[in-house]
């Protein structure tokens, strides 16, 4: 056990070396004379990722890395979760990143200043998606081009664990494992954390000012991609709205969303919106998605039967 460690930033990685490493070297410079321990959860379990830890040993004040041989994204956090517990019995924030993304000057003393200020439960930040020149309208109007903000303050929901804090209540909340492994393979783990904190009671804030940016590789951007990306959405937020609100009122969302859409689609092309016809198209998608979900469909986008 190490003891005196306040804050933790969780990594979960899956093969993406070259992308942690850029994240690592902009949490040395914004953690530089904090005691803010790293931990990183190999998915892989390969000796890339150790290497690389060992690299930065003299940056950090305390960077370990360990193996999760069980593929998925809420079997890594959840074990990311689990060891801090464990290795770190005076923590008071998990600061969850994803190896993709890489954190801006005052990040950290912005979101764990919010997270004390509101007396939060969760504290998220803004995800700015990096595209290329050559990214479609599609992409340039999704959400790896830009995410829902909302000013500073309590909030009902979050968008994602990439640039999220968990204060050591969530665990009093919820208790563990804190995100469900059915939704490991699918996507989906985070928006049922944060219901589920939601409706326990806990406190929800967002802070807008520690903003995380995320490049965004090519293959995720095409047509057919975005498309799958919004439908699997959607189909893993029916299944947890039904369950926490009902199936009935949850289908009935579902049906209203899709036929919405479909009008939203037509109108803006009669407008030549080319805008809104591709946020359209891309609500449409989600809401497919649903109705997908609304018979039975289960998705799995990250891992596969041939692996994550």
């Amino acid at each position: 056990m190490i003891k005196g460690v306040k804050y933790v930033v969780a990594i979960p990685t899956y093969r993406r070396i070259d992308l942690l490493s850029v994240l690592l070297d902009s949490l040395k410079i914004e953690l530089n004379s904090k005691s803010v321990a790293v931990l990183i959860a190999d998915n892989d379990c390969g000796d890339a990722v150790p290497a690389l830890v060992e690299s930065y040993r003299n940056y950090f004040t305390h960077i370990s890395s360990m193996p999760v041989r069980e593929r998925g994204v809420s079997q890594a956090r959840n074990a990311l979760v689990s060891t801090i517990v464990r290795t770190y019995p005076d923590f008071e924030f998990i600061l969850m990143l994803d190896d993709d993304g890489r954190v801006t000057t005052g990040w950290f003393e912005r979101i764990t200043k919010a997270a004390v200020e509101y007396d939060a439960a969760l504290v998220g930040g803004p995800v700015i998606g990096e595209l290329p020149d050559s990214a479609s309208i599609f992409a340039k109007n999704s959400i790896f081009s830009t995410r829902k903000r909302w000013p500073t303050g309590v909030v009902s929901s979050l968008n994602t664990t990439q640039n999220l804090l968990l204060s050591r209540k969530v665990i009093e909340l919820v208790g563990l494992p804190l995100f469900q492994n059915q939704y490991g393979a699918s996507g989906g783990e985070d928006y049922d954390l944060f219901r589920r904190v939601a409706s326990s009671g806990g406190t929800i804030v967002w802070c807008d000012e520690a903003e995380v940016i995320e490049p965004a590789p090519a293959e995720r951007l095409t047509f057919s991609s975005l498309v799958s990306r919004y439908s699997t959405t959607g189909s893993y937020m029916y299944l947890i709205d039904s369950s926490m609100d009902g199936r009935r009122i949850t289908s009935l969302r579902a049906i209203k969303g899709f036929t919405v859409s479909i009008f939203r689609v037509i109108f803006c092309i009669l407008c030549f919106n080319m805008n809104g016809f591709a946020r359209s198209v891309l609500s449409l998608a989600h809401f497919y998605g649903r109705l997908l979900g609304m018979v039975g469909r289960k998705t799995s986008r990250y891992v596969s039967t041939s692996g994550k």
